[in-house]
């Protein structure tokens, strides 16, 4: 597989993946219903947060060099079992994540 996605490509993919539509469709509502001006604490700490995830996948992703995602991390460490059950949550995860925010 040619590799032709440039590095502002994936950091904007990266973005997209960690942050999600949910940031656009619940802020104003969140803000209205419970946080008020807070909000600007509850998105730095929710994005301290997602920075440490993103942080674990990098240090994966240069310790083992191979396509896949999270699934190959975790078959090339734990073995097929647990890389079947982390990519069924993951699949899982986004299905109620999508269902949800087309829901608000």
């Amino acid at each position: 597989m040619r590799r032709c996605l440039t590095w502002w490509d994936l950091t904007w993919f990266g973005f997209g993946s960690v942050i999600g539509a949910g940031i656009f469709v619940l802020t104003g509502q969140e803000a209205h219903d419970h946080a008020g001006p807070a909000i600007v604490l509850s998105y730095v700490t929710s994005g301290l947060s997602a920075m440490l995830s993103v942080f674990c996948y990098t240090e994966f992703a240069v310790e083992i060099a191979v396509a896949g995602g999270s699934f190959a991390y975790l078959r090339v460490e734990l073995g097929d079992v647990a890389a079947f059950i982390a990519a069924a949550d993951l699949i899982l995860e986004s299905i109620i994540g999508t269902a949800a925010v087309a829901r608000s």
